[in-house]
């Protein structure tokens, strides 16, 4: 009895067994095929991404067709900045053209303006057309004047808040490096705020309201003579409107097989979304110091040594005075913006006690005032009066030279003159008789004058012979 109970044990553990091992041989099975599952569709979806998907800073940007609209400035009774024989809108609408012309030839990006005439349209109504399409991104084309017309370079204004901030700055990022290529002086990416602590342009604020990133573009200013080259033809303006465009591409990873250019591996800068409003600098640089290297009594030169830093927006401009901040230079280029410290060398007019000020100028035109270095006189002759006195000189000994040529000349003449006369003038017996009688007369005048005297020395000794008698 006992071998049968551990016979039917068996069997039942032989039973049991053999139906877990069925089981768990399934789910092996069951794990294999769905992890080789998981594997076929990751490849697949980083194949997608590999082929056909671009990528922005912070991978927000969409798979499918990119959308972007352009926005040339002002319109219509709009004119925007006037400057010589250029007019704003007019210029800003070739730009924009440009740019669409030239960012229709990339794959994989659609391209709408707010405007393609010359109508005015308000800032809000710009926007919301940049909403019914669906815009990924909105660019504000403009052009610069300042008010004293002394500020020069290129600028680009973004949003303060959140990730239109972050795509902003890093989109503007890659316009600021190609237009610095180009020449043009950088000026900055920054933000400004009006009095109630929001976006203080328009475009960028009603962009903002729905979550849109937009970019204000001021390409140059119009009344500075550094950047007037830049714009001064239409030809100049196409250029801006296709390196705008370079830009979008660049930033967007797009290519182009019409341009042949593949853009998709551009190493855009990353910028972190910030956590609070990017507020503009309201306050003038930090430092600003000035030293006196050498003075050149010779021809008014002077090297100076300028030490400034502004540690919220950076060094932009620097101009100097030699009379103490009386009058000043135009603005200067920073020489390097990563460097606090540099030398430049002045021009001082002759004459005067030189006393050197510096101005330096942070990246929202705010200026601090260095100490002031006073010199001794420079009395030194300029080129200009060095020349002024060899011409002088020269003019005088030239005109003495004419001086004393003309009187050669003329006693020359004179001397000829006379000997050709007395030789050509024959010595007739009229003249030859009218010398005779002349001498005949003197003698005669001379015979009577003696007589005259001889007679009145007789009548003289005849007087005292009586006077003696008497």
């Amino acid at each position: 009895m006992r071998n049968c109970k551990n016979k039917e044990m068996l069997k039942r553990n032989k039973f049991i067994w053999h139906h877990i091992s069925k089981a768990l041989l399934s789910i092996m099975l069951f794990c294999a095929l769905f992890s080789i599952q998981v594997s076929f569709i990751c490849a697949q979806e980083n194949e997608i991404q590999e082929e056909g998907m671009t990528e922005g800073i912070d991978d927000g940007i969409k798979a499918e067709q990119i959308v972007i609209v352009i926005d040339p400035g002002h319109g219509g009774e709009n004119l925007g900045g006037e400057y010589e024989d250029y007019t704003e809108k007019e210029m800003t609408m070739i730009v924009a053209n440009a740019m669409k012309e030239e960012l229709d030839k990339y794959e994989g990006i659609t391209v709408y303006m707010t405007r393609t005439g010359d109508q005015e349209l308000s800032l809000e109504e710009r926007c919301e057309y940049a909403e019914s399409v669906n815009a990924d991104f909105l660019f504000c084309l403009h052009f610069n004047m300042s008010e004293h017309h002394t500020l020069f370079g290129a600028e680009c204004w973004v949003s303060a808040y959140g990730e239109n901030y972050s795509k902003g700055y890093s989109f503007a990022s890659v316009e600021m490096d190609m237009l610095q290529d180009l020449g043009l002086y950088s000026r900055g990416i920054k933000t400004r705020l009006n009095n109630k602590g929001i976006d203080y342009y328009g475009i960028i604020r009603h962009s903002t309201e729905r979550d849109i990133p937009c970019v204000l573009i001021e390409h140059c200013h119009l009344d500075q003579e550094n950047d007037q080259p830049f714009y001064d033809h239409n030809e100049k303006l196409i250029e801006f409107g296709k390196l705008d465009a370079t830009a979008v591409a660049k930033y967007f990873h797009l290519s182009s097989e019409e341009l042949d250019v593949d853009y998709s591996g551009y190493p855009n800068v990353h910028v972190d979304v910030p956590s609070n409003v990017v507020s503009p600098d309201k306050t003038e640089p930090d430092i600003c110091m000035i030293e006196v290297l050498d003075q050149n009594m010779t021809n008014g030169e002077v090297k100076v040594q300028v030490s400034a830093a502004d540690y919220d927006s950076g060094m932009l401009y620097y101009t100097y005075s030699y009379d103490n901040g009386q009058t000043f230079s135009q603005l200067q280029r920073w020489p390097d913006k990563s460097s606090d410290t540099f030398d430049f060398t002045m021009q001082v007019p002759p004459h005067i006690v030189p006393q050197i000020v510096v101005n330096g100028y942070n990246g929202y035109d705010l200026y601090t005032t260095s100490n002031m270095v006073s010199l001794p006189s420079m009395d030194y002759k300029t080129s200009e009066e060095i020349a002024a006195e060899l011409a002088e000189q020269e003019a005088l000994k030239s005109v003495s030279e004419a001086v004393a040529s003309e009187k050669e000349k003329t006693e020359i003449v004179v001397t000829r003159e006379l000997t050709e006369e007395q030789e050509k003038k024959p010595i007739s017996f009229g003249y030859f008789l009218t010398v005779c009688i002349v001498c005949a007369l003197l003698v005669l005048a001379m015979t009577i004058s003696m007589l005259l005297i001889l007679g009145g020395r007789k009548r003289k000794r005849r007087k005292r012979r009586r006077r003696r008698r008497r």
